[in-house]
């Protein structure tokens, strides 16, 4: 964001985005590029709590930092605007707001409507690459592309998305209900838009888990576009989170029949298929995403885990040490992986991944979900339960498939599955 707008009055001072200068009184100072960019996401909503998920989402890229980083951060652009005036509330637990209103603030604009046409397809194209920061780059293509036409349904519908995939990546536990409403707006502004009610029915689904309003905006979605793979898949898992299986299944299949070479979509069944608890087939439509793409790092470990939960505990292993190489992570961290298996069994050998991932000891950063599992395989019911505490604050995706989930079989019979169940607030 640095660099970009026009110049704006806040609270006495002139902010200059173009130079990174704050100026008042005659005299002006130089601001470094993060302050810059944090203090025009706060001038873009003044008054509005911002969390810090969505602050890091958005300054950092989604990248993990710590709490004493984003605290100095605020303190140094606190610091910049000076102590006479309080510019940034802290709110305890929720974020932070700014608390005066700027005067002439306004996103960077395009002036013909090709530059929106082009905003909206970067956005598209950032929303193909699954990384924290291509996501967050997703949402500012598409929110410059809304502040230039407000009544643009197909930027509106790529910013639910956008959202919603922020969301799903663990980037802000509030995006689930701005991506609704943003989904709401594209299905106002152009009621024939399905890729904006697929959308809604997905927002709909992990914000407020009514699957009949889900459902009714899908089937809304495939009455628009029947071939739309992406709305079968995101029908699938819908199905699927509310326990019926032979149509998430045959939803699956339809969404490989419109788009048969997307790997993904055949991981998504071989998931559906693991929560129905039918493994073998699961094995087999597995091994067919290893054979369409052998680099695929989330096919080969499908493949592992079905593997796993067929008894195949050696070829597991191997499953998902392939799928943590693909995923960057160095030889000598695999190579411990396998000795730890070799020497201790697959139990010893979810722990010890477990505990890799959960130090950041590995380039690929797993979710709380996949804690949760791997230590539940493990054996071990305390750091499943804390990693499945942090999913519930993130508001994962994947918890709506918590009454259902094999990996996590062996905690249902503990008296702590009940509550992390009503807190997941199951889909209804």
């Amino acid at each position: 964001m640095t660099g970009a707008g026009r110049a704006f009055d806040l609270g006495g001072w002139r902010i200059d985005p173009a130079t990174g200068t704050l100026s008042r009184d005659g005299h002006e100072s130089r601001i470094e590029p993060r302050l810059m960019e944090l203090l025009l996401l706060f001038a873009a909503s003044p008054g509005r709590v911002i969390s810090k998920d969505e602050i890091v989402a958005s300054v950092w890229g989604g990248r993990a930092i710590g709490d004493d980083t984003l605290a100095a951060t605020i303190s140094r652009l606190r610091t910049a605007l000076g102590e006479s005036t309080k510019f940034i509330e802290t709110l305890p637990k929720r974020g932070y707001r700014l608390l005066i209103v700027p005067d002439g603030f306004a996103a960077p604009a395009p002036s013909a409507p090709d530059g929106i046409a082009a905003l909206i397809a970067k956005g598209r194209a950032a929303l193909l690459v699954a990384l924290p920061q291509s996501l967050a780059q997703a949402r500012v293509y598409f929110e410059a592309a809304i502040a230039a036409d407000p009544k643009s349904a197909a930027a509106q519908a790529g910013l639910a998305e956008a959202m919603l995939a922020q969301h799903a990546a663990g980037q802000g536990v509030s995006f689930a209900a701005s991506a609704k409403a943003a989904a709401q707006a594209a299905t106002a502004l152009d009621p024939d838009l399905a890729t904006a009610w697929a959308t809604l029915g997905a927002a709909t689904l992990i914000a407020d888990r009514d699957f009949a309003a889900a459902e009714a905006a899908l089937l809304r979605a495939l009455a628009l576009d029947r071939k739309a793979a992406r709305t079968h898949r995101v029908h699938a898992f819908a199905l699927a989170a509310a326990g019926r299986f032979p149509q998430a299944e045959r939803e699956a299949r339809l969404a490989l029949e419109g788009d048969a070479l997307s790997v993904s979509a055949h991981i998504d069944l071989v998931q559906i298929l693991l929560v129905a608890h039918r493994f073998t087939p699961a094995l087999a439509e597995a091994k067919k995403a290893v054979s369409l793409s052998a680099a695929s790092a989330g096919a080969w470990s499908a493949l592992g885990w079905a593997q796993a939960l067929l008894g195949a505990q050696r070829d597991a292993a191997d499953a998902l040490l392939e799928s943590i190489r693909l995923s960057g992570t160095d030889a000598a961290t695999v190579a411990q992986l396998k000795a730890v298996f070799d020497a201790e069994g697959f139990a010893a050998f979810c722990a010890a991944g477990a505990a890799l991932f959960a130090q950041q000891r590995v380039t690929y950063v797993a979710r709380a979900m996949d804690l949760a599992m791997l230590y539940a395989t493990a054996g071990d019911p305390d750091k499943a339960f804390a990693a499945l505490d942090e999913a519930l604050r993130r508001d994962d995706p994947v918890l709506l498939m918590l009454p259902y989930l094999p990996h996590l079989d062996r905690l249902r019979n503990d008296p702590r599955f009940a509550g992390v169940l009503t807190r997941s607030r199951p889909v209804h």
